[in-house]
């Protein structure tokens, strides 16, 4: 690391009031994150209970500690992911409690995932980008790894269609194993990306999915039951909940037709 990015870091981080915040040095986009307040344990309850109740390991909360803890838990699992050749922000400095990075949308080159889902002009493009996001975690997996929160708010595409992660906050691997930590992956892009995909391109889309876990059939049909558990939300009309409720119920319906390219084995 660069003397300077660490004397920059000390000098930003004493006066910075906010968690995240950017800055440009030398035309080059750069983010520090200072060590925030602990969360609250309470928050993570009902999750935990949903978790508990219908057997699903996969949707354990992974608490957030913040304070230095988050910090450091950052830059470990930064590192141990660049090590893999995973596209993950570059460290210029870090200390116990604030860690400065390099922007990692390439001072503007690339956009949030869910930003260019919404705004795709037509539906090859948009299966085109949720296809390849796919193949981009799936490379993730294939060298045994897993992301922290994998939303499409936190996976970055330029216009070659080439992706890169950012926060790493939480480490799954703390409370899951291996595979739940990539189910766990699935689930979560599945959720935030199906909302910006039209209900006919559901298909397509889910058929992707499938081929891409054809190698990985426990992790497949562990999905598919996470669909199948979860199904009774449906019947509660979840769409009228707001935006929310419309991305419960593109995910649930983005799991269905996704059960429905290889049916559960009857037990």
């Amino acid at each position: 690391m660069h003397s300077n990015f660490t004397d920059l870091l000390n000098q930003f981080s004493s006066s910075q009031n906010r968690t995240v915040q950017s800055y440009i040095i030398k035309n080059q986009k750069v983010w520090l994150k200072k060590a925030s307040e602990r969360h609250s344990g309470w928050i993570y309850i009902p999750l935990r209970w949903v978790a508990a109740l219908f057997r699903l390991h996969m949707l354990a909360p992974v608490p957030n500690r913040g304070g230095m803890e988050a910090i450091l838990c950052e830059i470990s699992r930064i590192k141990e992911l660049q090590k893999l050749g995973i596209r993950v922000p570059q460290i210029l400095a870090e200390s116990k409690s604030a860690i400065l990075l390099e922007d990692a949308a390439n001072n503007g080159q690339s956009r949030q995932l869910d930003q260019a889902l919404m705004t795709a002009k037509d539906k090859e493009c948009r299966l085109e980008i949720f296809n390849q996001a796919v193949a981009a975690i799936q490379d993730v997996h294939s060298k045994n790894a897993y992301l922290s929160e994998a939303f499409s708010r936190n996976i970055l595409v330029d216009q070659k269609l080439q992706f890169s992660f950012i926060d790493f906050e939480t480490d799954p691997g703390e409370v899951l194993s291996l595979r739940n930590c990539q189910i766990r992956d699935w689930l979560c892009f599945i959720f935030s990306t199906a909302y910006r995909l039209e209900e006919n391109e559901l298909q397509e889309a889910s058929q992707f999915l499938y081929e891409q876990l054809s190698d990985k059939p426990k992790i497949y049909h562990e999905i598919c039951r996470v669909g199948h558990k979860l199904h009774w939300s449906m019947f509660f009309k979840v769409e009228k909940l707001g935006n929310d409720g419309q991305r419960v119920k593109k995910c649930m319906l983005f799991l269905q037709k996704l059960a429905l390219h290889q049916p559960l084995p009857m037990i």
